[in-house]
């Protein structure tokens, strides 16, 4: 009977495990966020897990946008995203434990010079203190990015998405949330029929090594299909890239 129950225990685990796995195969990353018809809200009550915001610093504002001439005044990164995930995730005595919200990840593309648009990051980060000792957040520096040697100077609450394999620091690794990649450099699959033999295991390659890393990944510039989004989750991509949050959540829940 103990052996048993051993047993049951053991496989218990290890089906645990399993789902574990699978479902952080699953994480969906909403692109380009700011483009849907209600940036934030849109990607998180569909359950995305990650979600991407281009970042420009004008006049000392952080501003939502792909390019500076695009520039709306309305749209920050304080108006779009910090002032909605206070909402949710902002922790204080009075409701500490009374929202239960999904781990999050704010992708912040910084389309300006990185070491000032950063630095304005982190300051106007500092003025949300619930969100930065949240443990289900993380706030994670894509596009212009400071050298690997110089993200440890960065406050805890500032993580980096690597974009590249080669080997860095163990305190540089300490501050990579994930490693993303172009997909153009390895495939030019469309996202219909099936992806050529060569390019899948180059594929396949470039996501074991960053799991050796002990590291997500993600591909940009991905095609936005059922059968890519299929094809992504069974290679092993951590977090999938997609402009279309809802039906990929919907799609990849139900594989």
């Amino acid at each position: 009977m103990k052996h048993n129950r051993i047993l049951f225990i053991f496989l218990f685990l290890f089906s645990v495990g399993l789902l574990a796995q699978d479902v952080q195969q699953q994480r969906v990353h909403s692109h380009n966020d700011y483009d849907q018809s209600v940036p934030f809200w849109n990607a998180y009550s569909s359950g995305a897990h990650s979600i991407e915001a281009d970042v420009f610093l004008k006049d000392g504002v952080l501003y939502v946008t792909h390019d500076e001439s695009e520039i709306i005044a309305e749209r920050t990164l304080e108006q779009l995203y910090l002032k909605p995930l206070n909402e949710l995730y902002g922790i204080t005595r009075e409701n500490q434990n009374a929202h239960e919200n999904q781990d999050l990840q704010i992708l912040i593309d910084m389309k300006s010079e990185a070491n000032t648009s950063l630095d304005a990051l982190v300051n106007l980060l500092l003025e949300f203190p619930e969100l930065i000792v949240n443990s289900q957040l993380r706030f994670v520096i894509s596009g212009n990015r400071p050298k690997p040697e110089q993200y440890s100077s960065y406050p805890d609450f500032i993580w980096f998405d690597h974009q590249d394999l080669a080997p860095i620091s163990d305190q540089a690794w300490d501050k990579v949330a994930l490693i993303s990649m172009s997909f153009g450099k390895f495939s030019d699959w469309k996202g219909t029929g099936s992806i050529a033999t060569s390019e899948l295991k180059e594929i396949e390659r470039a996501i074991k090594i960053a799991h050796r890393y002990h590291k997500p990944f993600r591909f940009w510039g991905t095609p936005d299909s059922q059968l890519a989004w299929e094809t992504f989750s069974r290679i092993g991509v951590d977090f999938i890239n997609t402009d279309r949050p809802s039906e990929c959540v919907k799609y990849v829940s139900n594989l």
